[in-house]
């Protein structure tokens, strides 16, 4: 059973790859260098950022709506696990 999470994400770039699949925006990978790196996994759905529901857009979508928030103190990612509930956590900072 997969869980919901949030994540709060610093300002600037993330470093975060992100496909379209028909669930909706999937974490694709994380760059060495992502501020994310451990905290998000290859496979997690993207459901809502900073509560707007994220589930009906594609990737290219999301990733303008991202970078138009970039410079905000912090964004709310808000994920579906792609890990077991055990595994799960928050990504707080």
């Amino acid at each position: 059973r997969r869980e919901l999470y949030d994540c709060y994400a610093p300002p600037g770039p993330l470093g975060v790859v992100i496909d379209t699949t028909p669930e909706g925006p999937m974490v694709h990978s994380l760059k060495p260098t992502s501020r994310l790196a451990g905290l998000l996994q290859r496979g997690d759905l993207v459901v809502g950022l900073d509560d707007i529901d994220t589930r009906g857009m594609t990737a290219a979508t999301l990733t303008r709506l991202m970078a138009k928030r970039s410079q905000q103190a912090q964004r709310k990612i808000t994920l579906l696990s792609a890990r077991a509930p055990s595994e799960a956590g928050e990504c707080e900072e």
